[in-house]
């Protein structure tokens, strides 16, 4: 099912947080275009990237798009149309907004049943890789910038607390159950993870506190599994508002 192009709102107020992280992600995607003639963003679920989407939105004419490819970090087993979808979330906030070729768009098809989705975005991604990123060191590809979330409990992307820390598959299904919200979910995993050129985590606000202090200070990647993405050949970067950095003193 395709979406409709929704209405962004006429008068958009971005919080500063959003502000700053648009610049800074504007000018990561026109320095990967300058580099390598495209980029290939890992776009994050949840409520905190969409005030950086927005913001993208309105900042559309200072992006190349037809060179911008997006993916998924992980989605939930919903039709794209589901308001817990990830993909429903960055198209109604960014990408009917913006002028990206539809081809460009590699979701997670969360309709179907979880090996089916698994084995499908495994293709999608090798199928890109091949023709766009032969040069990457496995069969999948090696994206310039991945978004990333962080959750109370320490999660991220759809790799939970106390789940495998070492899967050698590149995209695996999980089943979840985070703030009571149980549900199916495919996600990347460190293996494709961790061969990024950057990597940035998002997270703001006082909920946020916590995990994030604990996360940086307890080298302890099955409780804080944020711990487990490391690039050997990138850069890990977090881009946090005052409330969600505000128990940290110096990084782990």
């Amino acid at each position: 099912m395709t979406l409709s192009p929704s209405l962004l709102p006429e008068h958009v107020v971005l919080d500063d947080f959003a502000v700053e992280a648009t610049g800074l992600l504007v000018a990561e995607l026109r320095a990967a275009v300058r580099a390598r003639g495209l980029v290939s963003v890992a776009l994050a679920g949840g409520g905190t990237p969409l005030g950086l989407y927005r913001g993208l939105a309105i900042m559309a004419g200072d992006v190349d798009w037809k060179r911008v490819h997006v993916f998924w970090g992980d989605e939930r087993l919903v039709s794209p149309d589901d308001s817990g979808s990830n993909y429903r979330e960055a198209f109604e906030a960014l990408l009917s907004h913006v002028p990206i070729p539809p081809e460009n768009i590699h979701r997670v098809r969360g309709e179907l049943p979880a090996g089916e989705a698994v084995a499908d975005y495994v293709a999608q991604l090798r199928e890109w890789a091949a023709v766009h990123d032969p040069r990457a060191p496995h069969p999948w590809p090696r994206f310039d910038i991945v978004l990333l979330g962080l959750g109370e409990d320490g999660h991220t992307a759809s790799l939970f607390p106390g789940s495998p820390v070492d899967v050698a598959a590149p995209v695996i299904a999980v089943t979840a159950d985070y703030q009571g919200r149980p549900a199916g979910r495919v996600t990347l995993t460190p293996r494709l993870l961790n061969d990024a050129r950057r990597v940035i985590f998002l997270a703001t606000g006082p909920k946020k506190t916590a995990a994030v202090r604990e996360t940086w200070t307890i080298d302890d990647p099955v409780r804080f599994p944020a711990r487990r993405i490391c690039p050997a050949n990138g850069r890990v970067t977090w881009w946090l508002d005052r409330a969600a950095a505000g128990a940290l003193t110096s990084p782990a």
